[in-house]
């Protein structure tokens, strides 16, 4: 009875070890995108800032547009067309700061309102992007749970070298 046993455990073992693992997924970011929209500006109306992975793996390129909501020339210096590049190290900062979005509680984040500002973050990779989008993230941020959501919006403003008070602060 005893020999049964152990050859059943034996044999158990053996079949345990020949199943096949699922391989750990990790998440691959390609590419990240900031939109920042604010109906009440006339200057920096709309901003978007999208970063993406370059094919040799060396670098990110930072894809920088801007506009006014009006074409009035007192405006111009916010209406802007630009790149520059960043290097991958800063790029994979960007990146696992963006992972950790997903524990955002989006029902505690909701808030209905308030400035006229949309601030959009997307990233992902071949199609399988994740977004989050919160009206005025800057007010009452920690108590609704955005602080990296804002911190993440932060940095990429300032990888794309335009400065944070004229974007993000009234």
């Amino acid at each position: 009875m005893i020999k049964k046993n152990i050859l059943f455990i034996l044999i158990s073992l053996t079949f345990l070890s020949c199943q096949k693992k699922e391989p750990k997924i990790e998440s691959k970011i390609d590419e990240i995108e900031f939109i920042y929209l604010n109906s009440l500006r006339i200057p920096y109306n709309e901003v978007k800032i999208n970063i993406s992975r370059m094919p040799n793996n060396d670098s990110a390129l930072v894809f920088i547009q801007s506009r006014p909501s009006n074409n009035d020339p007192q405006w111009s210096y916010s209406k802007i067309e630009d790149f520059t590049t960043i290097d991958l190290k800063t790029f994979k900062k960007l990146a696992d700061v963006a992972i950790s979005l997903d524990k955002i509680d989006i029902d505690k984040a909701y808030l209905n309102g308030n400035d006229g500002s949309t601030w959009e973050i997307q990233f992902g990779s071949k199609g399988k992007n994740k977004s989050y989008r919160f009206w005025a993230p800057g007010s009452n941020t920690p108590q609704r749970g955005l602080s990296e959501f804002v911190n993440l919006c932060e940095q990429i403003v300032k990888v794309s070298k335009l400065k944070k008070e004229e974007i993000l602060e009234h």
